[in-house]
């Protein structure tokens, strides 16, 4: 298929194994779950055999990984079509922009649809004539797995959950059962490795970036060491610093041993939970909306960013880097679980969109098929991914519905009966259950405040039994917001710490940007380029509650509520902020915005309903007068 040089390629997601019920689409399972289910073998050792297969196609193919994985930045050409840039020398690129969870959730059924086209058409043929349909059967209900960085896992050896990366992943080789019988092979899943240097494929070659040498690489890094002449060989060969990672997804987590709250799972918990977004603009991207309010600094974009930094790492491995970002074979585990998340939010909030005018944000730049100036719609095409042979584009609004690309999620079912009674959809009984399982999975502050007793020193307003007859449990909440301009460096990333004390970090906001010519056609990112030129201001958010509960437990710490103005005086001594860029290298921000804002938190006891954060308004007192800190019009540094 789409071998026709002047035939666009149609992505049409995997439309085999669906039904029985109406509607039924297989579903994209959690790594680990799938991985590890014995059940699954033939799915596992497929999906392996076809990544190594789809890798080792020639560079030059449209359809091999090494071009689906440079759509997202480099190489610096276009991707299945023969135009000319509408807005010269400017890519595909949609970071920082509304379109952002949409436009790639065509490029991750892209990526599916070819692997189970390589199951099809190339591994299974090579297999025993008797053995081909029970293979075929595994692959036609196949779907690519997700990482769910957030929810905790069970693993050997931990006495509590925890935050991991895939099993799947972490060897370098990987047995599997070929037409020939078993055999021992590198992981795709690992890394992706070239034989030449990634920088020798002519127009296709990846550039280096800042100091980060991806022309040499023959494979991809995750944390790997500062680049220099001593580390040369390891960029070359690949590092796999998966202690690093995985440090770095628990950086933030305190109690080792009880499921207390960390931030990682408390912030995927905000996304979710009640009205906490004003619209879908603001929680779909990191861009800065004048009209949003405190809880509208968080975003589905923003703790995306997070993920790409923990596991690129702050030396330039692959995934920090968003040119070069997807040829790590991790890049699809990660963003398959973003397309997730918004589905679960698109499911929970079915009628938020953004058809209106007043919620569609400028494109300052436009991209390869838009002018600049454009206002991205939900009408926008989602370039380069076609539906036909044509060369119909995607736009946002078809890709609305994803159980039409042939794959939902285990949260995501509603064809079940029990959403069904009497053969009528109840969204009601859909959003409970969704509601349940999201509580299960993330809730963290939540957990902990519905405890009883609960813990000493709360000022819980409640319990009250109000809702059928379940408790519900109100705190003052804290998050720390923050703004800036993510073109500030020149493009370059850098990472906002926020600290509580000298040296406990409780989060960060990453910066997930590129400079303007290492991105997009040969002139390089004209999206980039625009909201440099703009100023375009992006947010972030850090809740900080967990980390006050733990204050409040420790006796050497004088902080003894979660009352404002004991918050205020504790913040105003131990809240702390520094911005760093690669290699760790701590820099000044003049358009870095540090403010602390309160609202309350109501803890619903009945498990079929989410947790609702309001009412957040900023206090002054532990910013104001600071570098970088929020102060009042009139107060000196930093008021937006």
């Amino acid at each position: 298929m789409g071998d026709n040089e002047n035939n666009t390629y149609p992505i049409t997601g995997i439309q085999e194994g669906l039904g029985p019920a109406a509607g039924q689409v297989p579903l994209r399972q959690e790594i680990d779950a799938w991985s590890q289910n014995p059940a699954n073998a033939t799915q596992v050792n497929l999906f392996i055999l076809a990544m190594a297969r789809f890798q080792n196609l020639k560079v030059e193919d449209k359809l091999s990984f090494w071009q689906v994985a440079g759509i997202h930045g480099q190489p610096l050409v276009p991707w299945d079509e023969n135009t000319e840039s509408q807005s010269p020398g400017s890519g595909y690129c949609t970071h920082g922009s509304i379109l952002f969870p949409l436009w790639h959730r065509p490029y991750i059924v892209l990526f599916e649809q070819r692997l189970y086209e390589i199951m099809r058409d190339d591994i299974i043929p090579s297999f025993p004539q008797n053995q081909q349909a029970d293979l075929l059967a595994a692959a036609q209900t196949w779907r690519f797995p997700y990482w769910d960085w957030a929810a905790k896992k069970s693993r050997p050896g931990f006495k509590a959950p925890n935050y991991d990366v895939p099993l799947l992943v972490k060897s370098a080789n990987v047995d599997v059962l070929s037409s020939t019988g078993k055999q021992t092979i590198a992981n795709p899943l690992y890394s992706f490795k070239t034989k030449t240097p990634m920088g020798k494929h002519g127009i296709y070659g990846l550039q280096p970036i800042d100091s980060a040498p991806y022309d040499i690489c023959e494979a991809t890094s995750k944390c790997p060491p500062a680049p220099g002449p001593r580390t040369q060989a390891q960029w070359v060969d690949g590092v796999q610093n998966y202690d690093e990672v995985v440090s770095s997804l628990r950086g933030h987590q305190w109690y080792e041993g009880e499921q207390y709250t960390d931030t990682l799972g408390e912030t995927v918990y905000r996304l979710f939970s009640e009205d906490y977004f004003s619209s879908y603009d603001t929680f779909s991207s990191t861009a800065y909306v004048e009209q949003g309010g405190s809880a509208d600094y968080l975003s589905l974009e923003d703790i995306h960013n997070n993920i790409h930094n923990w596991v690129g790492g702050e030396n330039g491995g692959h995934m920090a880097n968003v040119p070069v970002a997807a040829f790590d074979p991790i890049f699809w585990f990660h963003h398959c679980n973003i397309d997730r998340q918004c589905a679960i939010w698109q499911a929970l909030n079915p009628n938020a969109w953004f058809d209106d005018p007043s919620q569609q944000l400028v494109d300052n730049s436009g991209n390869w098929s838009t002018p600049p100036g454009t206002t991205d719609t939900p009408n926008s095409a989602l370039a380069p991914f076609h539906t036909d042979t044509q060369g119909t584009y995607w736009i946002a609004n078809d890709v609305r519905d994803w159980t039409k690309l042939g794959y939902s999620y285990p949260e995501l079912q509603p064809w079940l009966p029990q959403y069904n009674p009497n053969g009528q959809f109840s969204q009601d009984l859909y959003s409970a259950d969704i509601s349940k399982q999201v509580n299960a999975l993330y809730s963290n502050a939540r957990t902990l405040l519905l405890k009883q007793p609960a813990p000493a020193a709360f000022s819980a307003r409640g319990p009250t039994d109000v809702h059928h007859g379940a408790k519900i449990v109100e705190e003052n909440d804290y998050v720390v917001n923050v703004l800036y301009e993510r073109f500030e460096l020149g493009g370059q990333p850098f990472t906002i710490h926020i600290f509580i004390g000298k040296d406990t970090r409780v989060g960060s906001v990453y910066n997930f940007s590129t400079p303007a010519d290492t991105t997009g056609g040969t002139e390089g990112c004209d999206n980039c380029r625009s909201q440099e030129s703009n100023n375009k201001r992006s947010t972030g958010q850090v809740p900080i509650i967990g980390a006050l509960i733990k204050d409040i437990a420790d006796e050497s710490k004088p902080l003894n509520s979660l009352e404002h103005v004991h918050v205020q005086e504790y913040l105003k001594e131990t809240l702390h902020w520094k911005v760093t860029k690669v290699h760790g290298e701590e820099v000044e921000l003049n358009s870095l915005v540090v403010s602390l804002a309160a609202g309350t938190g109501r803890h619903y006891g009945d498990h079929a309903r989410r947790s609702k954060y309001h009412n957040y308004k900023i206090l002054h007192v532990p910013t104001e007068g600071r570098p970088g800190g929020y102060s009042r019009p009139g107060h000196g540094h930093g008021h937006h």
